[in-house]
């Protein structure tokens, strides 16, 4: 995501966050990601806050994390996928920008 999707395309005005769904301490988050220096903002997300439990509510017994959304520049969303998959994550984000 950093090189493919990031700093390939954050000049044209894409924006990259992932969000931790986990509940960790922010130290953890930091130290996990480190080794592959992701520039990009990193959230963290309380697995209690209405937004998490909207997410898993489809997913019994496994969590839904990775979920990569890519949202267009009008704000609808343009792609939802369930797995990491930087080809179509990378069509998705050059549709939007051709919009």
């Amino acid at each position: 995501m950093e090189d493919r999707i990031w700093r390939k395309y954050k000049d044209q005005g894409v924006q990259v966050v992932a969000i931790d769904p986990n509940g960790d301490e922010i130290e953890g988050v930091r130290d996990f990601v480190a080794p592959g220096q992701t520039t990009y903002p990193i959230g963290l997300e309380d697995p209690d806050t209405p937004t998490y439990k909207g997410l898993v509510v489809n997913y019994r017994g496994l969590n839904p994390y990775p979920v990569d959304v890519v949202v267009g520049k009008d704000g609808n969303v343009v792609y939802v996928g369930r797995e990491y998959d930087p080809e179509a994550i990378e069509a998705a984000v050059e549709a939007a920008l051709a919009e």
